[in-house]
């Protein structure tokens, strides 16, 4: 127990709870000698803070944590070491896991839901969306079940716990046919130790969750995880409109759907799970259950929507209807169904037109072009850009075409990153999605290898065609393929003209005499690439530009100065003719010494400038060589101190 203690700035107020891998404790953030904030902060166990393969696993959580960024998915804050025992803060919840509210509310009458299926509903569409997001980047969760699902005090929904996630970017950390999850949510697929998992493994475990929460029960039960593993894999469960009638078959259907056995027949993906869930909200808002669709349902429609039990639901439900339709003749006016749906009709409109009033209208164009004016984070820009549309989009200002000319770049920022995480992954690289166009698809993976290979001439040619073949697409699906090669395109271009800058930059500092300083680590790195270009050795030039890269490699914001980096090492493939060994080198450095000191004996001061940024070149390009390179590196440094200039 770490209670009352302080690791780093974190001081531990309680334990939340422990596992296997660690524990997770409720810490306070110190800083300035205040406290800023509450984190969650998970510690690994002590026991193995000298397992190499825990540690892996630990560190690549923080790292999957890193990628998310989402308003139901909790957030990663920090990471860092105490007495070698790593660590991690993440975002704090307050308020409670959906199987500790399922128990409380499963603790009354027997049979009863822990929620009811509007509940399910609203909370589903946000988990869909938090799922969509991770899957988007190439992280399957492979642990959904309800105490991963943190219900916050606010009735905020957030994922939680990417312990044993999988990033398809990387090694799984597991050997292929083990199985990992916990085993009544696990899927088919999972359950028989398939090492590819998609995000449909997610969809399935999801689904059962969905199950519990609507039933009050698992829709497999077991003495065994390996009796469990048989039953996902090849058992049939009771459908939840069976259990509970009042759940409206629509949503009954896509339950079963995505508990499918096989990954290929469940729902395409979370976003249109979401989709679904949305459209249920809209079709149930008349108040249609299961039970009430098979009673109104023809007879052959009954046949195939329900089993013997739900027939005789359905029975039950029509005499009810035949009664009431008799009884309700001799009934007063004012009590009949038509005059009481009118009159709430007109007091709804009344009520809703007083709220409207009171408040609750859209807020004006202006409050809310300065809420995105002053909100940094592309998640809630984007929520905000779409509310903006709404309601504002029709109009024709200057003020409607900024927000729309940011809505295409955050759904172009979001595009490169699937992109790219797909390209990552070989088995993704060679298949598009099912709403992809394919030969776009195929084009812009052929694109991103060439970025990689440094050929960028090739990738530009690859990058204009998509751009003039699909720039101009009238659906936005289609047009995007094009705003993205555009993207790219405008990438080289910047990137080129901050070269420019950087030589002009390098230019000023040897006018002024003086050492090339940066702040930037890449622009430093970059800075001397183009120096050893400058004197001619192509051979260490080249490696100093893979280097660039090689540190970049991954940095998904770094992808354009990755991406240039090849291209100037794959440039100076040209000049294989004059790579020079360390013989040569050496030979070439001696030039260059003699020259430097030739212009130092020069009358004119201009001269004698050149003379020190050649030795201040050869100083720096050099910088750590030994032997006869690192004398002539010595000997640079002490004509230097001998002509320190102006």
């Amino acid at each position: 127990m770490l209670v009352g203690q302080k690791i780093g700035p974190f001081e531990i107020e309680s334990e939340l709870g422990t596992g296997a891998m660690g524990s997770v404790y409720r810490a306070i953030l110190h800083q300035d000698g205040k406290a800023d904030k509450t984190v969650a902060l998970k510690v690994i166990a002590f026991g193995l803070s000298g397992n190499e393969q825990a540690l892996a696993r630990f560190e690549r959580e923080a790292n999957i944590l890193k990628q998310l960024r989402h308003p139901n998915i909790v957030r990663l804050y920090a990471t860092g070491r105490h007495k070698k025992t790593p660590f991690f803060a993440m975002e704090y919840v307050a308020g409670q896991s959906l199987d500790k509210i399922m128990a409380e509310r499963t603790s009354g009458p027997v049979g009863r839901a822990p929620f009811t299926w509007e509940e399910v509903v609203e909370l589903g569409k946000p988990l869909c969306a938090a799922l969509q997001h991770a899957h988007d980047k190439g992280i399957i969760h492979r642990d959904l079940k309800p105490s991963n699902l943190m219900m916050s005090n606010e009735g905020i929904i957030k994922l939680t716990d990417f312990g044993i996630a999988k990033d398809v970017d990387v090694t799984a950390l597991t050997r292929a046919n083990n199985t990992i999850g916990t085993a009544a949510y696990m899927s088919p697929e999972q359950c028989k130790g398939e090492m590819h998992l998609t995000g449909k493994s997610d969809i399935y475990s999801l689904g059962v969750v969905f199950y519990e929460l609507l039933t009050g029960r698992k829709p497999f039960v077991a003495e065994s995880s390996v009796d469990m593993f048989m039953l996902h894999v090849q058992g049939e469960f009771i459908r939840p409109a069976r259990l509970k009638p009042e759940i409206p078959i629509w949503l009954d259907t896509l339950v079963v759907q995505m508990m499918e056995k096989k990954p290929e027949h469940r729902p395409r993906d979370a976003a249109m799970v979401g989709q679904v869930l949305d459209e249920i909200a809209e079709k149930m808002a008349a108040g249609a259950s299961a039970g009430g669709d098979l009673a109104g349902a023809r007879a052959v429609d009954r046949r195939k929507l329900a089993g013997k039990e739900d027939r005789a639901a359905a029975r039950a439900i029509r005499a009810g209807s035949r009664r009431k339709k008799l009884n309700k003749r001799h009934r007063p006016i004012y009590s009949r169904n038509w005059f009481v749906a009118l009159a709430c009709l007109l007091l709804l409109g009344g009520i809703s037109w007083f709220v409207w009033e009171a408040g609750f209208a859209p807020p004006s164009a202006d409050s809310l072009l300065k809420t995105i004016d002053e909100t940094k984070e592309p998640i809630d820009q984007k929520a905000l850009v779409a509310r903006y549309l709404k309601h504002y989009g029709s109009q024709d200002d200057d003020a409607t075409k900024k927000v729309k000319g940011l809505d295409r770049r955050l759904k172009v920022d979001e595009r490169v990153t699937v992109l790219l995480n797909r390209y990552r992954v070989e088995r993704l690289r060679n298949r598009p999605e099912d709403d992809d166009d394919p030969d776009a698809y195929k084009k812009t993976m052929a694109a991103l290898t060439l970025e990689n290979d440094g050929d960028l001439p090739a990738a530009r040619k690859e990058w204009s065609e998509l751009v003039e073949k699909y720039g101009k697409e009238a659906t936005e699906s289609n047009a995007l393929w094009g705003w993205h090669a555009q993207r790219k395109l405008d990438d080289f271009r910047q990137k080129e003209v901050q070269i420019g800058e950087l030589v002009r930059e390098l230019e000023k500092f040897r006018q002024d005499d003086t050492d090339p300083i940066f702040d930037d680590d890449v622009k430093a790195r970059v800075a001397i690439a183009i120096r050893i270009e400058e004197l001619e050795d192509f051979a260490l030039a080249k490696d100093r530009w893979n280097q660039v890269a090689e540190n970049l490699k991954g940095d998904a914001a770094k992808r354009p100065d990755y991406v240039l980096s090849r291209g100037h090492a794959h440039r100076l493939q040209n000049h294989v003719a004059t790579l020079k060994d360390a013989p040569e080198r050496q030979k070439l450095i001696t030039l260059h010494l003699a020259n430097a000191k030739s212009l130092l004996a020069n009358s004119l001061p201009a001269k004698q400038t050149n003379g020190r940024n050649l030795l201040r070149d050869i100083r720096d390009a050099y910088a750590g060589e030994r032997g006869a390179i690192g004398n002539l590196v010595e000997e640079a440094k002490s004509l230097l101190a001998k002509n320190p200039g102006q």
